[in-house]
């Protein structure tokens, strides 16, 4: 499993409450199927319809399940 949390909404900024509700669900979600998880952040790059180049801080997390840890 793998959730990206994006900080915008076409192009409106999210509130850090919705944003820490999905955190706190994906986190749940892996947790629950007994799973470790992964929790960073990332850029998120693409193109708006003009051609500009548009970036996002996004948070990204992701089970841990069958990675070897050293």
């Amino acid at each position: 499993m793998k959730y990206i949390i994006r900080s915008t909404d076409h192009g409106k900024r999210i509130s850090k409450e919705v944003i820490d509700e999905k955190i706190n669900m994906a986190k749940g979600q892996i947790l629950d199927f007994g799973l470790q998880y992964v929790e960073y952040q990332a850029v998120l790059g693409s193109l708006d319809p003009m051609g500009n180049r548009i970036e996002e801080q996004v948070i990204v997390i992701e089970d841990a399940g069958g990675d070897s840890f050293v």
